[in-house]
């Protein structure tokens, strides 16, 4: 039987947030070791991205990753989610 996936937190949560807002990917360099890790669970994959004159390697976001991130920020009280999951308003702005 499969276990949950529990939630990334602290740098591997910045390293993932990282990653979604770079959606031409983020240098390889960044974040190492969590990077590693999120790899490991397949929330990030490394693959070719162009570069200044070249390709280079880069961290990309995978649909897990985002599904992870989407189901943390779901779990948050008082948050509504629009179409793309973030957070559209809370239920203190809708009283």
């Amino acid at each position: 039987p499969s276990e949950p996936i529990a939630p990334v937190r602290d740098r591997q949560l910045e390293a993932v947030r990282a990653c979604l807002l770079y959606p031409q990917g983020l240098r390889r360099s960044a974040c190492p070791s969590a990077m590693s890790a999120l790899r490991k669970r397949g929330l990030v994959e490394s693959r070719s991205a162009p570069g200044p004159g070249r390709r280079v390697d880069a961290w990309f976001i995978t649909p897990a990753g985002l599904a992870h991130l989407v189901e943390i920020d779901a779990s948050k009280p008082g948050a509504r989610r629009g179409f793309n999951g973030r957070q559209t308003v809370t239920d203190e702005q809708m009283a």
